[in-house]
């Protein structure tokens, strides 16, 4: 992938036909199921330490939803907390070396996005009926401002299109720019480590002390774009699902 290959800190992995981004998507999943099956059965009535995170994220999440969506949000819980914890994880993994975030494949942030924009226009059509392309239609207008009204509808449409381009590329340039920042400092540490040049260690030394706070950089990134991500698939759904209350 075109992501993979313009990241030299992460290991090339030559699997038969699949791409590194699906691998760690997979490695992702597998670990948010083996920690998930370990918390559910360790869980107590005093949480302990990582028990007590999950249960904040847990909280929080659902109640962005609540607050977002309202009474009908506690059937997308399940959607919402997975997407977040697969989205944190996948974000924040690439800050190991030798691995790669998944999300820094645009093919998977677009395949995450449209999978959100198909499924809130099912829950809107499930919701609204046909009253659900209503939105395309725009304020009632009279008669001879047709024009301004066929402006207004070609406009609604494209801004509603637009919306997993969106919300696939926002997360994708953000990820793929932490890794590829990430990269070229391991480039410039790995030069520091090998050159015998007085002149070109004093120019690597200062990327070798940024490191860590590109790290950090890093890990407040992957948290806020998985939150930005999850926050405006509510969003999503809440309109499609509450058109009856805005007509």
């Amino acid at each position: 992938m075109l992501a993979a290959a313009m990241v030299p800190e992460s290991v090339e992995y030559h699997l038969p036909h699949v791409p590194t981004s699906l691998f760690f998507s997979w490695v992702v999943w597998i670990g948010i199921i083996i920690t998930s099956i370990i918390v559910a059965r360790t869980m107590k009535n005093v949480p302990g330490k990582i028990q007590a995170v999950f249960e904040m994220l847990f909280e929080y999440i659902c109640g962005l939803a609540d607050e977002i969506i309202g009474p009908k949000a506690d059937r997308f819980y399940p959607l919402f907390i997975g997407l977040f914890f697969f989205l944190l994880i996948a974000n924040l993994i690439g800050l190991i070396p030798g691995l790669y975030s998944p999300t820094a494949d645009p093919m998977l942030t677009f395949g995450l996005a449209i999978m959100v924009f198909l499924y809130f226009n099912f829950c809107g059509i499930r919701e609204n009926g046909l009253a659900y392309f209503r939105q395309f239609v725009g304020p009632k207008l009279p008669w001879y401002m047709l024009p301004v009204s066929c402006l207004l509808c070609l406009t609604e449409i494209i801004s509603f299109f637009i919306r997993p381009f969106s919300l696939g590329l926002r997360l994708f340039c953000n990820i793929f720019s932490k890794e590829l920042f990430l990269a070229i400092l391991a480039m410039l540490v790995l030069s520091f480590l090998t050159s015998q040049s007085m002149t070109e260690n004093a120019l690597t030394i200062a990327p070798l002390l940024l490191r860590p706070v590109i790290l950090l950089l890093g890990i407040i990134i992957g948290f806020i774009q998985a939150l930005v991500f999850v926050v405006l698939s509510m969003s999503y759904i809440a309109g499609a699902i509450q058109m009856q209350e805005h007509h």
